[in-house]
């Protein structure tokens, strides 16, 4: 029969498009793989989709930061070590220099330091793909060391940079040009030894080391000769004498505030041999110690013994700036064993977010087909039923 009134064609017809607007949904759901198509669907749901997205953002911020922390920290891992090959080169050179040399040999042999001074201070501007200086804190786009006639002073700034790699948490990309080639301890690392620039004897130190840390006082001291075989210890920041007359035996040692040291040679009266706090000295300075100690002619049993002394001292300072460079070294390779500690970190988290949010946003595949599938029956069923009815008249009835 037809549609007896106007309602009950308007009733079929919303059912279709009912059916059809089923239908188109879930055809949706089927080639976007996805159940929310819009936040009205389920508002709390949507909320917590958006919310998880942003985290998802920022973690893949996190990540890319961190990967850019590697690039450095690696790039700062490589100057270190070709600093520490140059500089492992200068002490072989030392070595020889303290043999039995000609002046030839040690003119050679200063002329090769001047160039691995020259190389380290161009390892110490090395700059990374991007044209930033690696050892310039904050400054990076200036170069942080300059050389004037050999003598290298550093302009870079103090601040070590870093980016976030996790919700709260900072690394930084690595360490200053101040922190890695400036701020290196002199001596043993606690206190330095001298001698006096008038001396006409033959001593020099050897030997120091402090021998009692809670004894030793961060104060300047002093070995007088009184006699080629008796000195006295002064305390040059008091002015009080620590030690009177003492015995001297050369290559003996002289014990005194937490600390000890021998003088071999032959001391003679009025010479003075001094201590005092270890200073941070830059390695340049001691290149440039070194090089004017073999630019220097010892011609007197005096200035052998200063010459010999300033040697010494400069392999112990050299070996100071290896154990800098070797203690950098192994703290970049911390840091980068954090970042990749960090970076599984953040792609665990990224893993559990995705599964999150896909419980909340993606469609049940089996459950969408079947729907289509059941909704395109149904639909088809409908719209044959609604022609025919509506093709009806009065006169098929009347047959």
């Amino acid at each position: 029969m037809r549609f007896s009134t106007n309602s009950d064609f308007q009733q079929s017809l919303s059912g279709l498009t009912t059916l059809r607007a089923n239908l188109s949904l879930w055809q949706q759901q089927v080639s976007t793989g996805k159940r929310l198509l819009t936040a009205a669907e389920d508002p709390a749901a949507s909320a917590q989709v958006l919310n998880l997205g942003e985290r998802m953002s920022t973690l893949e911020q996190f990540t890319r930061n961190a990967n850019l922390v590697g690039l450095r920290l690696t790039d700062q891992e490589t100057a270190l070590s070709a600093a520490l090959t140059t500089l492992q080169r200068v002490r072989e050179l030392v070595v020889q220099a303290k043999g039995a040399l000609t002046s030839a040999d040690r003119r050679y042999i200063n002329a090769e330091i001047r160039q691995r001074r020259d190389e380290l201070t161009s390892l110490a501007n090395t700059r990374n793909a991007s044209g930033e200086y690696l050892f310039a804190g904050g400054a990076v786009k200036t170069a942080p060391f300059s050389s004037n006639d050999g003598v290298v002073s550093y302009s870079g700034d103090q601040t070590r940079r870093a980016l976030p790699i996790a919700e709260g948490r900072t690394l930084a990309e690595g360490f200053t040009g101040a922190e890695a080639f400036m701020a290196i301890r002199s001596g043993n690392g606690t206190f330095v030894t001298a001698l006096g620039v008038t001396n006409t004897g033959t001593g020099r130190v050897v030997d120091d080391a402090v021998t009692d840390p809670t004894a030793y006082l961060g104060d300047g001291f002093r070995i007088v000769f009184t006699a080629s075989n008796t000195f006295d210890v002064v305390n040059d920041t008091t002015g009080a004498t620590l030690l009177s007359a003492q015995g001297f035996v050369a290559g003996q040692a002289i014990s005194f505030n937490g600390s000890t040291l021998a003088i071999t040679g032959e001391p003679v009266t009025g010479d003075t041999f001094s201590t005092h706090p270890s200073p941070n000295q830059p390695v340049f300075a001691t290149l440039n110690g070194l090089i004017g100690a073999l630019d220097t002619t010892a011609t007197t049993g005096a200035q052998a013994a200063q010459l010999s002394f300033l040697m010494d001292r400069s392999l112990v300072n050299i070996d100071q700036a290896l154990d800098k460079f070797t203690e950098l070294r192994t703290s970049l390779g911390a840091l980068q064993n954090t970042l990749e500690s960090q970076l599984q970190a953040n792609d665990d988290l990224k893993q559990h977010l995705t599964l999150v949010k896909g419980t909340l946003e993606d469609a049940d595949p089996v459950e969408a087909i079947s729907n289509v599938t059941r909704y395109s029956h149904a639909l088809e069923a409908a719209l044959a039923a609604f022609a025919k009815v509506q093709s009806l008249s009065l006169f098929n009835y009347l047959r």
